[in-house]
């Protein structure tokens, strides 16, 4: 690599805002809701071209005390970091994985992260979490509006009925990058695989969770994922290694955005 002109740093590889992947993710909570929506609803959340395998998709909140880089571990980059993701099961070509098609978090620098090496559909946002023990209420608020709230309970596991999780979600995540091409349209989008390496885990706790969708200026997510269901949910702990992931793929994309204006959009 050249060296960069001492007076002038043109290229974000000579100011990096942040270290390079992949983090280890350590001291995380995890609550998260098996949900379902029709499935015509979810595909058209899911960017072309992956396609939607299951009308169930999962509601993820997340709190993590510290994330790390890997060539200067010793000293956070991150910490507090809070995260609610939307996560569809989705396919391509044969290989499976969940998409994330909507996701807030805080701080700032986890979203500009996310949306600039893999494309993540990342907003900033603020967040309330309360917790007293085996309860919590959690909510998401973007320019003064609260847009999501949940309830979470821990009760006995053997009075809840079973119910199976697909197995899309313990897979890499499949997500798509799209390069922009004349006028703002993508022309181009990297089809990547993201994976998630579990470092260590307590055991998970069942309970009832409730989820309350509304809509905000520019973030229509009632709206956009219309009547949905909760099945079950689950509190988790664990550490993790979020990876660079690699390009399956990449593939022309041969239809620019609709010319008719769609209230999904704001949700990119």
């Amino acid at each position: 690599m050249s060296e960069p002109n001492t007076g002038f740093f043109p290229l974000p590889n000579f100011a990096p805002a942040y270290p390079e992947p992949p983090s280890t993710f350590t001291g995380n909570t995890a609550i998260s809701l098996l949900c379902r929506a029709s499935a015509e609803t979810l595909a058209r959340l899911v960017p072309a071209p992956l396609t939607v395998i299951d009308d169930h998709f999962l509601i993820n909140w997340s709190f993590t005390k510290d994330v790390r880089g890997t060539h200067s571990p010793e000293t956070p980059f991150l910490s507090d970091v809070y995260v609610i993701e939307f996560v569809a099961a989705v396919e391509y070509k044969g290989e499976r994985g969940g998409h994330c098609f909507l996701e807030y978090t805080t701080p700032a620098e986890s979203a500009m992260i996310g949306r600039e090496i893999w494309g993540w559909p990342k907003k900033a946002s603020d967040f309330v979490w309360e917790d007293s023990g085996h309860s919590s209420h959690i909510e998401v608020i973007r320019h003064g509006v609260k847009l999501i709230e949940t309830d979470f309970t821990i009760i006995d596991e053997d009075t809840l009925p079973r119910q199976e999780w697909p197995e899309a979600f313990n897979e890499p995540y499949l997500h798509v990058r799209h390069r922009v091409g004349r006028n703002g349209d993508p022309s181009h989008a990297d089809l990547l695989r993201v994976p998630v390496e579990e470092l260590s885990s307590e055991p998970g706790r069942r309970g009832i969770g409730t989820i309350n969708l509304m809509d905000g200026p520019g973030d229509p997510v009632a709206s956009a994922l219309g009547s949905i269901e909760v099945l079950d949910a689950r509190l988790d702990r664990n550490e993790f290694i979020f990876h660079y992931g690699d390009i399956i793929e990449t593939v022309e994309i041969p239809h620019p955005r609709p010319q008719t204006p769609d209230p999904l959009v704001s949700m990119s």
